[in-house]
């Protein structure tokens, strides 16, 4: 092989590649894929920071929670103080002590975060004393009282928290709600009021405002501080023990009836850095599989189409070889005609005598030369035909006939071919039958194959020919007669159902009574150069070339129509060409009754 053979075969391998590529779509596949990565990246970059906004949005719920919880919680026992001041303490129509402590009494169990309610008038008596010291732990509220009493007041309301010792910690701590009334003016005894101004106060445990405010704890709380200035008030642990300087904290206020704050702080965890890490994890980890995925389909991708493009190639190349070959051998059979024309002219010139008689020694020879000369010049014109057929240069020049003259005279010319065997040619083509338009050359030579092959296979009985109208409309199809019912005529639906597609046919049957074709070669014989019972190779000339029912399938194909066969072996065969009828044909024909004529044998 040569450097110009190799470099070829090269390019011829890159451009195959270029193909497989192209057709495939390797850069839109990449450019997919990139934009695949892209997008899930930038997806799990928007779910990360969704995670985070998710902690600090539940961080801030949780502080403004909280926050509402605590104001409800004062403002409730504010105005649980409200109530107990506003007690007809010293009215007119005030009622006596004992049921006024009930009434109070009653109002705190509704309250049980309060430890102690006290009133308290002008002169330091305390007109209303609820001790429910019991529900305490560890503060003595006597004390806590005595300090209060001679405390003042400095506005309407007034609350802070007080940790005393022995508390046991700041959960166990007081909050401390005072409250003082003093009327505006004077009012009539009449009318009623209040002689003197009042104050009250509550001590409320702080462990039961920590208890009211742990009715919320979101799962993804660290803790929760209640400020009140400088002291916590109470501090609330969330449902995860992890606290990290990188978690959420946000902030809430809580306004008191007085005018003063409070603040809570509320501290939650921000997703955990494994999880965040498992779903970069999956998520990258699936984009890679995806990855994978794909370019292993576009590898398979990429071989099949480079493959393809190897067999649409070794295609080419062997239709252009198939061309070339066909070219050859219609050139060759071509200038194979001229000299054996020239021969079987001179056999003939020799045969009449034209140079003389010949002597009783030479007319066999001469007759053997004439002979295998015209079988010569049969064999080259079928190469020719299958190679013009194949290489598309047979042209079909197609006009109107007559069916039954035509079918007379094509079996006229095998008259004496049928008579030498001692065979029965019967002819069955109505004269109603109407017109085709085909080309006739190509019909005859359809014809004679068939009928040549029906004598050649049939060692005695008959060969018959017939023709009948399928697939008419009733108007137009039942003008023309019916063939005779037979052992080897099907009814008409059976026979249009071989029929090559829809449509109106003209079925023009060639039958044979003789050795018959098995099953399994029945598609095998319409192959070029396949025979079946071809006889002994050295006699060629019985033998034949295998190429006459090839071609006539291929004619008559190229007419519009096609052949099929029937038969049984060791009954008889029967080929049926197939000829298209245009309906304008059709209506154009006028009823006439059909004939049945019969060719007698010598």
């Amino acid at each position: 092989m040569g450097v110009a053979d190799v470099s070829g075969t090269a390019e011829a391998g890159q451009s195959s590649e270029r193909d497989a590529e192209h057709r495939v779509g390797r850069g839109l596949l990449s450019r997919f894929i990139g934009a695949v990565f892209l997008v899930l990246l930038g997806g799990l970059l928007l779910l990360d920071q969704a995670l985070m906004r998710a902690n600090e949005e539940q961080a801030a719920l949780d502080a403004k929670s909280t926050a509402l919880l605590a104001e409800s919680f004062v403002r409730a026992h504010d105005m649980l103080l409200e109530r107990l001041i506003g007690l007809p303490f010293d009215r007119p129509e005030g009622r006596d002590s004992l049921w006024i402590r009930e009434e109070a009494t009653r109002w705190l169990s509704s309250m049980p975060s309060v430890r102690h309610a006290w009133v308290v008038d002008a002169d330091g008596r305390r007109v209303l004393d609820v001790d429910r010291s019991n529900h305490a732990q560890g503060i003595d509220s006597a004390a806590v009282l005595d300090k209060l009493d001679r405390a003042q007041i400095p506005n309407a309301l007034s609350i802070y928290v007080r940790h005393d010792a022995g508390t046991g910690g700041t959960d166990r701590g007081l909050i401390v709600m005072m409250r003082s009334f003093s009327p505006p003016a004077p009012v009539s005894p009449v009318r009623g009021g209040l002689p003197s101004s009042l104050r009250g106060g509550l001590l409320i445990e702080v462990d039961s405002l920590r208890t009211f405010l742990a009715r919320t704890s979101p799962r993804s709380r660290v803790a929760l501080l209640l400020i009140a200035g400088n002291d916590t008030i109470t501090r609330l642990r969330g449902g995860t023990n992890r606290s990290t300087t990188s978690d959420a904290m946000h902030h809430g206020v809580v306004r008191l009836p007085n005018g003063g704050t409070w603040t809570v702080m509320a501290s939650h965890a921000l997703t955990p850095r494994s999880r965040r890490l498992m779903v970069w994890t999956l998520g990258v980890g699936g984009a890679i599989f995806l990855a994978f995925g794909l370019l292993r389909e576009q590898r398979r991708a990429l071989h099949v189409a480079a493959r393809s493009v190897e067999l649409e190639r070794l295609y080419s190349d062997v239709k252009r070889a198939n061309q070339a070959k066909s070219e050859f051998l219609a050139n060759v059979s071509h200038e194979l005609r001229t000299p054996l024309n020239a021969i079987v002219g001179f056999v003939e010139l020799l045969r009449d005598g034209f140079y003389g008689d010949l002597t009783p020694r030479q007319v066999p020879p001469v007759d053997r030369i004439a002979a295998s000369a015209t079988h010569l010049r049969h064999l080259v014109d079928q190469v020719l035909d299958i190679a013009k057929i194949a290489a598309g240069r047979l042209e079909v020049h197609s006009e109107t006939i007559v069916l039954r003259p035509f079918v007379l005279n094509v079996a006229s010319e095998l008259e004496s071919l049928v008579s030498e065997k001692g065979l029965a040619l019967s002819i069955t083509v109505g004269a109603s039958l109407p017109r085709v338009r085909t080309d006739p050359t190509h019909l005859r030579q359809i014809l004679i194959n068939l009928i040549g092959n029906a004598v050649k296979y049939t060692p005695s009985g008959s060969v018959s020919v017939r023709a009948r109208l399928l697939g008419a409309p009733e108007e137009l199809g039942a003008r023309t007669p019916m063939p005779r019912a037979g052992m080897d005529d099907p009814s008409a639906a059976a026979l249009l159902a071989k029929a090559p597609r829809s449509g109106i046919w003209v079925a023009l049957q060639v039958i044979d009574t003789g050795v018959g074709i098995a099953a399994t070669d029945l598609t095998r014989i319409f192959d070029e150069f396949e025979q079946v019972n071809a006889g002994p190779r050295g006699d060629s000339m019985q033998r034949g070339t295998g190429l006459g029912l090839a071609i006539s399938r291929r004619l008559a194909r190229l007419l519009g129509g096609d052949i099929s066969v029937e038969s049984v072996l060791g009954r008889g065969s029967t080929f049926t060409i197939w000829l298209p009828v245009s309906p304008a044909d059709l209506a154009r024909e006028r009823p006439v009754t059909g004939e049945v004529q019969t060719i007698p044998t010598a």
